[in-house]
């Protein structure tokens, strides 16, 4: 069954001019419906007649052709505006709570099989914030494509070769050598503290470099070599003891190489289980040397060209730039090994569409390897291949620098945001054995939606304090929400409560009583769950989802403010930091009236928990 929305757009193109755009948007002003549509105003500058007798000309069609119990009206200038009837938003309040969502029908990508690749770490460096927003992105990307009815594939490909391995491996070395440091004993260390001495590592190694150039290219040239001899024996993801042991038998470099990236990604195993993640395949860039050497080979002369001892991809050709694919040394750049990946990746899951959740200044790259890639293997890769181009990062008090030391990590930022969280947590009703468990899923939370809440091209400006605020635009206040309609239902099932919740609330009980405009808000902004998300999953776009669920919040909390859920209840309680409310209510309330709220708070729960859930964010009962 299509949508209402569906219905609308589908009656105003058979009556409007063809070719037209059809659009439905939801009007600021709840006063002007649910729906409005500009299609008259567009139509006006091809039919030559005033917008405001197109509008009214397709309204009177429309009359026909849609329920009668959608109200038409038309404004000024030209907007054709649709009110839904009531007991078609009762009807998605009951179906929500039977656990209804109907985001498949208007899907893309419902049975596609969809790769989405994010977060890329690069080992021997801690984790900054602006792998966090990738991997927060592509988590809730992937959850949002599975509820639409895709296959996802969830995958992760990371720079573990390179001069910044190289830079690393030589700053602990000396960092070790000075300090008297054994590795035995750095092995001993926890997954965090070995992740952050690989980074002063790094940055050891990348403030020395121009002095200590030689050594430093000359240590990566010798990982080079070892990967080349050990070519595809390293598993995919992680190094066995057995593996790791014959390591060390070979080379002291070679064993402090696989060491380190072992402390690497452990470190970053550790995130995505705190950030509610699980990958179906690492890929390594280690992997792709001699796979994107060979391939690069095989394509010359039909996709790549020699240009002094190097070979490139004329990007010029087709209106892009070139790119060095292999070396004079006879080396595959970033650009070669992804060729590599690009086939590894669709051999293990072969992709209708694959997605790279990328920082915005790789755009230039993207478009060049997916071309070449595209020429290599149309039928793999012609079309398929979709950059999510993300913005950057940052505090709004603090910039970084990975190779000057100033870097903001992931974990400087979960405990900053924990130690406010953990204030908020101290003044509610958590019990002591709770509270370190509630403080980590607020303090994700605020971390996630922070993020989430930022159209992907957006550049982030991180605020800590508004982050953790329990009345903005926040995931606590999302949270709170969600624990407060918890809170009410909690009540309502007490032995001396007079009223029950009743999942199979009846429509027809609503008829005795006029619906408070507080009440209509609430189920108006209920109704358009299904059509966000399968928005937000269709045009890959979370923060449409997140905004969704911060206008749900408000409209309940208003509705929360102003009306008695419960019969017994003398007092409603606003959000922490507010006052309780002047306003006292009568002790005697019809039971169906209490009944239908409690049914709608029911719904608003729901509603919350599965929206943050497909963020990736918890929701806790009590807070």
């Amino acid at each position: 069954m299509k949508t209402i929305k569906q219905q609308i757009i589908t009656a105003i193109s058979e009556i409007a001019p063809e070719d037209l755009p059809v659009n439905l948007d939801h009007p600021v002003q709840e006063e002007h419906g649910d729906y409005a549509s500009n299609i008259a105003l567009i139509a006006a500058k091809y039919a030559k007649k005033p917008p405001m007798e197109i509008a009214e000309s397709l309204a009177k069609q429309l009359l026909h052709k849609l329920s009668k119990d959608i109200k038409i009206l038309v404004a000024a200038p030209g907007f054709i505006n649709f009110t839904l009837p009531e007991n078609l938003l009762l009807e998605k309040m009951q179906a929500t709570l039977a656990g209804e969502y109907a985001f498949q029908p208007g899907s893309k990508r419902v049975g596609k099989k969809v790769m989405v690749e994010y977060a890329h770490p690069n080992t021997h460096k801690e984790m900054h914030i602006g792998h966090m927003r990738t991997l927060i992105t592509g988590e809730a990307i992937c959850r949002l494509l599975e509820a639409t009815g895709a296959r996802v594939f969830r995958a992760n490909y990371q720079g573990d070769i390179g001069p910044h391995v190289a830079k690393a491996i030589w700053g602990i070395k000396k960092i070790m050598a000075e300090k008297g440091l054994e590795l035995a004993e750095v092995e001993g260390w926890t997954d965090k503290d070995k992740a952050h001495f690989l980074g002063e590592g790094y940055v050891r190694g990348s403030q020395e470099y121009e002095a200590n150039k030689e050594e430093i290219d000359q240590l990566n040239s010798d990982l080079y070599v070892y990967i080349h001899r050990h070519s595809g024996k390293r598993s995919d993801s992680r190094i066995s003891n057995n593996e790791r042991s014959w390591t060390s038998q070979d080379d002291d470099i070679a064993s402090l190489y696989e060491i380190t990236r072992q402390w690497s990604l452990d470190y970053y195993e550790d995130f995505y289980q705190r950030f509610y993640t699980t990958f179906d395949r690492l890929f390594f860039e280690s992997e792709m040397v001699e796979a994107g050497k060979k391939i690069v080979n095989d394509n010359l002369g039909k996709v790549f060209v020699e240009d002094n001892g190097a070979i490139i991809f004329p990007g010029e050709k087709y209106g892009l730039h070139t790119r060095v694919f292999i070396t004079q040394a006879g080396n595959p750049t970033y650009e070669g090994k992804e060729m590599a990946n690009g086939f590894s990746e669709y051999e293990t899951f072969p992709f209708d569409m694959k997605i790279h959740v990328v920082g915005s200044e790789q755009a230039g790259y993207f478009q060049v390897v997916f071309k070449a890639l595209e020429l290599i293997d149309p039928e793999k890769f012609k079309d398929k291949q979709h950059h999510i181009s993300m913005g950057m990062v940052q505090l709004t008090d603090r910039k970084m620098s990975s190779r000057t030391g100033d870097i903001l990590t992931v974990d400087w930022l979960i405990d900053q945001v924990k130690e406010r969280i953990e204030k908020l947590v101290a003044e509610g009703k958590i019990a002591a054995e709770d509270r370190e468990r509630v403080t980590e899923q607020v303090a994700i939370g605020a971390i996630k939606y922070s993020v989430l809440k930022v159209g992907t091209g957006q550049n982030v400006a991180f605020d800590i304090a508004k982050s953790v605020s329990l009345d903005g635009d926040s995931g606590p206040y999302l949270q709170y929400t969600y624990a407060r309609t918890q809170s009410v239902l909690r009540k309502s099932q007490t032995p001396n409560s007079k009223s029950q919740i009743n999942t199979k609330y009846k429509i027809q009980n609503t008829k005795y009583q006029s619906l408070e405009p507080e009440e209509l808000s609430v189920l108006r902004v209920l109704y358009r769950f299904d059509e966000v998300v399968t928005e937000a999953a269709d045009t890959l776009s979370p923060h449409l989802l997140a905004g969704y669920l911060f206008d749900l919040a408000q409209k309940f909390n208003l509705f929360y403010q102003k009306h008695k859920i419960l019969p017994t209840s003398p007092v409603i309680l606003r959000t922490k930091s507010e006052k309780s409310s002047d306003r006292s209510f009568t002790s005697v309330q019809d039971d169906r009236v209490s009944e239908f709220r409690l049914t709608l708070t029911t719904a608003v729960g729901n509603t919350i928990k599965q929206g943050l859930d497909l963020l990736g964010i918890q929701a806790p009962e009590k807070m």
